[in-house]
């Protein structure tokens, strides 16, 4: 028994000579890299902190940390900024794998207690004139009487002194299912809650940052979005009701037609479910929950050459306020309305679907006679990825190679020129009267 208890006693001097190793080399790299970033900032901003910590379960933070941005006379504090991993020896690993440019599979930082005045140089600028920024800013202060924009100022009026947030972000990466999944959550104190979760759609399996950059894809896998009222809603609307000068429900009735209106000067025509969303989420607080499930990943800059009816179809979006899905979920765009008011119009547009576009063909070994097959529309899901034919009810003519086929809708990459290059179209099935395929 005496030998038991000297070996035992043994292993637990070793580890804990061990875990005291680990935690020296931590807390040193963590100080050098520290003074490195503040020796970096000092151009743009005086940076200071009270001290490191490293905790058993896997966590470094640097706490109570000040900026204050040269340019202006304010300041910002953070409790505590802190690196996360599974435990302390995962923490060790994953600064050996980003050191070796590997990706480590997850990781998360938070700021604890992040504390922002409403006073001073960075929130409490002066306010906006008529006709400042663009078409879709300060939507938030439409109805609100005189004021134009919501800032320090406005806020502090609310009966707010401060910002005061806790923010997590991290990410996990999913080689079985190639998905790198972003996550954000936040809360700030009296004001929202958010919580966001993107998963992004990987090419191929990958284990280091170099790979990551090649293989990920703006295309969408997945989106959970939810903002949560914690008091920002009430403080509001008392607010701009006296500033308009009528109560807080014709305020609100006011408020939700001038957004709408802005938003259809500007080419974006929100149905009446998701105006009624807005609506009650003004009035009643609780949470907006916005989900996206796409049969197949898909490229948010994609969707507005689509209808709005086939974008809800290939996201597989649904929306709910409070629990309550919301039937309707619709809405209209003017693509090029759009892109003229974010000042992007000369980005291009996508083509006619009355026009005919030929992509360019693989080159083909001489010994291979491909030719066209016709087959019935219904099969068309079994021939993703090869060139197709297609001709619609109205007459219009495409060639390019099909994506994807899902509910009834069908995506196909064309060629527009060559200094266009590519566009993806969506097509109902229903409007397409013949189909062939090449091999």
């Amino acid at each position: 028994m005496r030998k038991l208890i000297t070996v035992v006693g043994v292993i637990l001097a070793v580890l804990t000579l061990m875990a005291g190793g680990v935690w020296g080399y931590l807390w040193y790299n963590t100080q050098q890299q520290v003074a490195q970033l503040i020796t970096m900032a000092k151009p743009f901003a005086e940076i200071s902190y009270s001290g490191i910590d490293i905790s058993p379960g896997g966590a470094i933070a640097v706490n109570r940390v000040r900026i204050a941005p040269n340019f202006v006379t304010d300041s910002m504090t953070i409790g505590a900024i802190q690196v996360s991993a599974r435990n302390i020896l995962a923490l060790l690993n994953v600064r050996r794998q980003i050191s070796q440019g590997k990706l480590p599979e997850a990781l998360a930082i938070s700021f604890r207690q992040f504390e922002l005045p409403l006073h001073g140089g960075i929130l409490g600028g002066k306010p906006t004139v008529p006709g400042a920024g663009g078409p879709f800013d300060n939507l938030e202060a439409l109805g609100c009487g005189p004021i134009l924009h919501l800032g320090g100022t406005e806020w502090q009026a609310m009966g707010y002194e401060q910002f005061i947030s806790n923010v997590d972000i991290g990410y996990r990466l999913d080689l079985a299912h190639q998905v790198l999944s972003l996550q954000v959550d936040s809360q700030t104190r009296d004001w929202a809650t958010v919580n966001l979760e993107i998963g992004f759609a990987l090419t191929a399996a990958t284990t280091s940052i170099m790979e990551l950059s090649g293989a990920l894809t703006p295309k969408l896998a997945k989106l959970d979005f939810v903002i949560r009222d914690d008091g920002f809603n009430a403080r509001r609307n008392n607010y701009c009701a006296a500033k308009a000068g009528e109560p807080i429900p014709d305020y609100i009735t006011d408020h939700v037609r001038l957004v709408v209106e802005r938003l259809r000067a500007n080419g974006i025509d929100p149905g009446p479910g998701l105006i009624d969303a807005y609506r009650r989420y003004l009035t009643e607080g609780g949470e907006i929950t916005i989900t996206a499930t796409p049969p197949a990943p898909i490229n948010p800059a994609e969707i507005p050459s689509y209808t709005a009816a086939d974008a809800i179809i290939l996201l597989g979006l649904k929306v709910k306020v409070n629990q309550t899905v919301i039937a309707d979920p619709g809405v209209e765009w003017d693509a090029a309305k759009v892109a003229r008011a974010l000042g992007i119009a000369a980005a291009g547009q996508a083509p006619p679907e009355e026009t005919e576009a030929i992509p360019e063909e693989p080159q083909q070994p001489a010994v291979i006679q491909r030719a066209y097959h016709p087959i019935p529309v219904g099969e068309l899901g079994q021939h993703a990825g090869k060139i197709v034919k297609l001709r619609t009810s109205t007459g219009a003519n495409y060639k390019g190679q099909l994506e994807v086929v899902a509910e009834g809708l069908l995506r196909i990459k064309i060629s527009v020129s060559k200094s266009r290059g590519n566009a993806t179209l969506s097509l109902r099935t229903n409007d397409i009267t013949a189909a062939e395929v090449l091999y």
